[in-house]
């Protein structure tokens, strides 16, 4: 990188090949305008290029070691404005501001060796910065008198400018505290969180790197209200971070803009991933799966891939649907490419002026009828990518094995039918439609709810309450009018589109399903409450009746939802010192189902009384259909985005007994909100922090270890959940995490709710990382998780780990529901297993045997990058995925699950004690009172900035 940055080297000019003279020498050929050229003409190569180094193998630490290397070091003036630049004084200098300037123009690096006692000299070179001026844009000629601009003044610095994600800068941070002498470097923060303005001109002088958010650049450079210092400044280098995400084609963004405002000599980008269709092959190493017993040589994994990368391209050849998508594909990744190159990189002659020797990307680059011009892409991308080959990386850098298995689970009884309820929707739709017109649910003009209802089913396989019985008899009902209505019917087949057997007998199985999921107590209650369902045994009998989710007789074991088990257990565990910890119990349990009945009665009436209503403000402008028309049932939740009912993204619990003794204390009457950083959760956030750590924490009652013996309260027991993965889940959370610190990642925020409510029953702390929380905030999680014991767990959003997150301290890495995308799953385990991580990393993906998504690992599996790419954004835009789910059949339901209780719930390993287990203290406490908040980060969003000196 220091290499390309100090010595441009001069390359052929990637338009020309070089070629054989008839009458001997060399000739230099223009194959895209048909010129030949005795000469060659050259262009230096940027200074900086793009590095490409593979996912977690510290492209940041390589940005600091060219930084320590260069220190001090200062810009060349461009030479468009070098002419006429050396300035005559008024009067003669000192020796000692001679020697500053002399020293300066020949940019002598005297940073690393001046000590702070030269003071003086340091001064007058500071003081004696070269600069430039850029002469104002010319004026039309006007006989008007006009005043001349005397041209914007440039002061040369030595220092590195880098931007990056907001959620990486404590990532910067910790890396340089870890890696970097103290006092090495002087280093400037600013994040879009600071309350100060950057500083003025004569102070930005002083640093080596300024460290910046993308959000407070873009916000520094297009204000309106104000003219950034950053603008007077030539820069010796900038970085950007995840740079991938500054390239635009043909348009401009606020970053791009950002950036063009800025004067800086040498340009990097950094990115593992510079566009979708340049994905190195570690994303297919990390996502290999591992046979048990066995540790797979990467160099061999490699070796592999790339064989069947190249034998894939006999199959695209001969499939014009799959070579168009990989062309368009392709394209997009040039344009990137070309993004980078022209307006980021400066490459010539790619970024040269009209009458300039402009040459055109397009023209050049962009493959044309189908055809590649690999000989120019090659030049460019030889100019401008970083990489160390794989097998340079072995000899020095060894990471711990990565070992990755898919786990496969037997549906629960509640992920049967929740699975069929989709398949139920899907097939009642497709037959009462005739799979024709805009009533059939794949009909192209009703995709993006297809897609949604896609994600939903997704998301069922861990667990799903979002249908309701009034819709699940709707089905039925409306299948049983269609099928009276064909069978009635007295026309042909031909006339009537008669009922073929087919899906005659598809629909009564439908009915059938239907009608065993309507009589399932349990599901009718977990879908009315929307309640996570969960088993407990030996719950006092005297309470057992009151605390039943179930309206019906008490089941055994009992069912219960999470929220109320959580309201049980808390009302036993702040009574432990009483007499009797279970007196009131069973009337605390009366009082909150009815309760809970009373509000989803209301809601129910609200939500007709609305329906009433919007039908009524629309009735006269809507044309009836006609009964032949009108056929296809409804599909209304399975198609709309579930409401997440908790917001909460920490864990205010504690363990009592165990073998961890750091905790937050417990509060289950306090929620923490973090929804689009809403204004109250930037309340609790602006509060001084309370900086203890949890090895301290003071509870008001000392921990109980154990109930009384004698006491039926030491006899209950949770048993089970209604989610054969969230079961499996809490076994391997409860058997690893004294151990392991583990990362559980997720799509769809309710199912890391669901997690969250069964990890405070077993007094297990968490964190929750998702895409609403602040920038503050994320940081602060990622610096907690990794630094401290306190929280063990760490529930992330796949599509939030794709953005440099180091979070090495993880261990264990689980994926409640397989990734459709290859590279998401991959960026997502390389958060773990990468530089700093000293344990081998444990992948484990749960997946429900043969089952909707089982398929579509498997489809996953056999894909070749081509077909990701077309169905990057959707798996309905793969054709095989999308007939998958058309034909998707019922899952069996067995006559033994429908009467027995203990059959429909998913058991745990080993029964978890329910009381006594969670301390109790200190309730409405701080609850980031164990959070590291970056230093000047928190509470800081909104205040006014205030400029330095």
């Amino acid at each position: 990188m220091i290499k390309r940055e100090a010595e441009p080297i001069q390359a052929l000019d990637p338009r020309l090949e070089e070629i054989g003279c008839p009458v001997g020498g060399k000739s230099f050929y223009d194959g895209t305008t048909g010129l030949l050229f005795r000469h060659p003409r050259h262009y230096d190569e940027a200074r900086g290029g793009i590095l490409a180094e593979t996912m977690g193998l510290g492209k940041t630490l390589i940005c600091l070691a060219v930084v320590l290397a260069t220190k001090g070091h200062w810009p060349q003036i461009p030479p468009e404005y070098s002419v006429n630049q050396h300035s005559t004084r008024s009067e003669v200098g000192s020796l000692v501001q001679m020697a500053a300037v002399a020293a300066n123009r020949e940019r002598i690096p005297w940073k690393g060796y001046l000590s702070q006692d030269l003071d003086r000299c340091r001064t007058a070179l500071e003081q004696n910065a070269i600069t430039y001026i850029i002469p104002p844009p010319e004026t039309r000629r006007s006989r008007r008198p006009t005043t001349v601009s005397p041209g914007k003044t440039i002061r040369t610095c030595a220092a590195t400018l880098i931007v990056v994600p907001p959620n990486l800068i404590s990532h910067w941070k910790a890396e340089i505290e870890a890696h970097v002498e103290k006092d090495a470097l002087n280093i400037l923060y600013l994040d879009d969180g600071e309350a100060i303005w950057t500083p003025s001109t004569s102070n930005l002088l002083l640093y080596d790197i300024i460290l910046m958010s993308k959000t407070r650049l873009v916000e520094e450079m297009l204000s309106c209200s104000f003219n950034s210092p950053l603008e007077d400044f030539h820069f010796l280098r900038i970085i950007v971070d995840e740079g991938h995400n500054f390239s635009t084609f043909g348009r401009t963004n606020n970053a791009v803009s950002a950036l063009a405002k800025l004067h800086v000599e040498r340009r990097w980008i950094v990115s593992g991933t510079p566009s979708a269709g340049l994905l190195g092959v570690e994303a297919s190493t990390a996502i290999q799966e591992t046979l048990e017993g066995t540790v797979d040589n990467d160099s061999r994994l490699i070796r592999d891939i790339l064989e069947d990368r190249r034998s894939s391209g006999f199959e695209i050849a001969s499939n014009i649907n799959v070579r168009k998508s990989a062309l368009q594909q392709e394209l997009k990744d040039l344009e990137k490419l070309g993004s980078i190159s022209m307006d980021f990189l400066n490459l010539k002659p790619w970024s040269n002026k009209r009458g300039n020797d402009a040459a055109s990307w397009k023209q050049y680059i962009m493959p044309a009828d189908g055809k590649r011009k690999p000989k120019s892409l090659a030049s460019v991308l030889e100019s401008l990518v970083v990489r160390h080959r794989i097998e340079d990386i072995e000899k020095d850098i060894k990471l711990p094995p990565l070992h990755n298995r898919t786990v496969y689970l037997e549906p629960a009884w509640h992920d049967k039918l929740s699975l069929n309820l989709f398949i139920l929707n899907l097939a009642v739709n497709a037959v009462t439609s005739e799979r024709v017109d805009q009533d059939y649910m794949f009909n192209f003009k009703n995709r993006a709810s297809l897609n949604q209802l896609v994600t939903n089913l997704r998301h069922s396989g861990f667990y799903w309450t979002g249908f309701t019985k009034d819709e699940v008899t709707k089905s039925i009902d409306v299948s049983r009018k269609y099928m009276e209505h064909k069978m009635l019917s007295g026309k042909s087949e031909h006339e009537s589109g008669e009922l073929r057997e087919g899906d005659f007998n598809f629909l009564l199985r439908a009915i059938q399903v239907g009608e065993n999921i309507l009589a399932t107590p349990s599901w009718v209650a977990f879908s009315a409450a929307h309640e996570l369902g969960l088993y407990i045994e030996d719950f006092p009998d005297d309470a057992r009746e009151a605390w039943s989710l179930c309206q019906d007789e008490p089941s055994y074991p009992l069912i219960m939802g999470a929220s109320q088990v959580t309201r049980a257990q808390h009302h036993v565990d702040t009574h432990l010192y009483a007499s009797d910890p279970a007196s009131g119990l069973a009337a605390l349990g009366k009082s909150t189902m009815e309760k809970l009945w009373q509000s989803l009665q209301s809601e129910i009436s609200k939500s007709e009384e609305q329906l009433d209503h919007d039908h009524h403000e629309r009735s006269p402008m809507i044309k009836k259909r006609s009964p032949q028309k009108s056929k296809s049932v409804l599909i209304s939740t399975s198609i709309q985005k579930p409401v997440t009912m908790n917001k909460r993204t920490i864990s205010r619990v504690r363990a009592n007994s165990s073998t961890r003794k750091h905790s937050t204390p417990n509060s289950n009457e306090a929620m923490l909100k973090d929804k689009n950083n809403a204004a109250e959760e930037q309340k609790k956030v602006s509060k001084p922090p309370a900086l203890k750590s949890a090895m301290k924490s003071a509870l008001k009652k000392p921990p109980v270890d154990s109930i009384d013996s004698s006491s039926v309260l030491s006899k209950t027991r949770l048993s089970g959940t209604a989610s054969a993965k969230l079961s499996y889940l809490l076994d391997r959370v409860i058997s690893l995490h004294a151990s392991e610190k583990i990362l559980i990642f997720y799509e769809g925020d309710n199912i890391a709710y669901y997690v969250a409510q069964a990890l405070e029953l077993l007094g297990i702390q968490y964190l929750i990382y998702t895409g609403s929380l602040s920038a503050e905030r994320k940081s602060a999680y990622i610096a907690t998780f990794n630094a401290t014991e306190t929280f063990r767990i760490l529930l992330m959003d796949v599509h939030q780990a794709a953005h440099g997150l180091h979070i090495a301290a993880a261990s264990r890495v689980f994926f409640v529901n397989p990734v459709w995308q290859p590279a998401v799953e991959a960026q997502a385990i390389k958060r773990a297993h990468r530089i700093g991580q000293t344990k081998p990393v444990y992948v484990e993906t749960l997946v429900l045997k043969d089952t909707l998504e089982d398929q579509m690992l498997k489809r996953r599996k056999n894909m070749t990058v081509q077909e990701h790419h077309k169905a990057e954004k959707s798996l309905l835009d793969d054709d095989v995925m999308a007939q998958l789910i058309k034909d998707a059949d019922f899952i069996a339901l067995l006559p033994e699950e429908m009467k027995d209780v203990r059959k429909q719930m998913a058991p745990l390993k080993e029964p978890q004690r329910l009381f006594g287990r969670v301390a109790v203290g200190m309730e409405g406490g701080d609850p980031d009172k164990d959070l590291i908040f970056p230093e000047g980060m928190k509470g800081l969003k909104g205040r006014k900035r205030k400029r330095v000196a």
